[in-house]
């Protein structure tokens, strides 16, 4: 037998009356296993407590539905490698859109010492020198993609 008009429309009145909150709820579970994944992926020799992978998170912004990264700055130089003032062989990856636009540089661009662009005072030290090879434990578009995924598959909507 068929709905009438009607039928269908009690049917779907309270369609996604929730969906603002089951959103965020679903988009933090998710970025907290990206991270997780992120954090897997890192290959630090120490770890201390204020290091990076103690520190790296994802938050959602409920207001906006946005879903963001809070790392420290030295963990986006591991990341992506940052060229020394010497050449020792270390190799640099250049930066997502996104990593540009949070560092007001441009897509695949490569981070390096002595450059004057990232000045923060003091005396240079070992890896002014030597640089540090690009880790890429964050690849941004593969955080994105699994987000992206378990939203897909956990986001029911009632």
């Amino acid at each position: 037998m068929a709905l009438t008009p009607e039928q269908i429309a009690a049917e779907i009145n309270d369609l996604g009356t929730n969906l603002p909150e089951r959103l965020a709820d679903v988009l933090q579970q998710a970025a907290d296993l990206a991270i997780e994944q992120v954090k897997n992926n890192m290959n630090f020799q120490q770890n201390s407590p204020d290091g990076v992978r103690a520190t790296v998170a994802a938050f959602v912004d409920e207001s906006t539905m946005t879903l963001g990264i809070s790392m420290p700055e030295h963990g986006y130089f591991q990341n992506f490698g940052v060229k020394g003032t010497e050449d020792k062989g270390t190799t640099q990856v250049g930066v997502d859109e996104a990593t540009a636009t949070a560092f007001r540089a441009a897509p695949g661009s490569t981070f390096a010492f002595g450059t004057g662009n990232y000045a923060r005072g003091g005396k240079p030290w070992g890896a002014y020198y030597s640089g540090i090879t690009a880790q890429q434990f964050l690849v941004m578009n593969d955080f994105i993609d699994q987000v992206a995924e378990y939203v897909n598959q956990n986001l029911e909507l009632e």
